[in-house]
């Protein structure tokens, strides 16, 4: 099985998970990239005051709640509950990319929804207000988004063989 951003999605983590583990044969891999709970904390950082501003405390978390953003140590309690410890990894990176405003606003329209719920006569105000909050993060390179990936494999990977195994076995020597 293979996922690329799409489990943090899921609006009930546990029984997704369950569910992966029912579908998949005891002899499948899985890969699930996720992302993480560090996401794009330069936006976060610069745009919750504002969003803050213009729906308020309670709309603001329900918006967060939109999707899952979790740990490394978490995303491993999680699956461990469902899949066997020996076969399961859990591993995360970070990654900076640099881009243009309009570069950046280009991808914005896949989070709208979490901000529907502005008043329609408010949302160009909020829209200003966040796009000269991204352009204060400006730098020579561009405005920076640090994307949090997580990477949760199940299955015997070849780095889980080798460990159990022992490379002499897989090489052959």
């Amino acid at each position: 099985m293979f996922s690329i951003f799409a489990v943090h999605w899921t609006t009930d983590l546990e029984a997704a998970v369950r569910e992966i583990s029912r579908v998949l044969k005891p002899t499948a891999e899985m890969d699930l990239f996720f992302i993480g709970r560090n996401n794009g904390r330069e936006f976060i950082r610069e745009t919750t005051p504002i969003f803050l501003k213009y729906m308020g405390p309670a709309l603001l978390l329900d918006s967060a709640r939109m999707r899952e953003q979790l740990t490394r140590e978490a995303a491993f309690r999680l699956f461990a509950k469902t899949f066997a410890s020996p076969r399961l990894s859990v591993e995360e990176s970070y990654e900076t990319y640099y881009d243009t405003l309009e570069g950046h606003w280009g991808w914005w329209v896949r989070i709208e929804g979490h901000f529907m719920k502005i008043a329609a006569d408010k949302r160009d105000d909020c829209n200003h207000e966040v796009r000269e909050a991204l352009l204060s993060l400006a730098r020579e390179k561009g405005i920076p988004y640090t994307i949090h990936r997580s990477l949760c494999l199940a299955g015997f990977k070849l780095p889980l063989l080798v460990a159990t195994l022992g490379s002499q076995f897989l090489l052959g020597k």
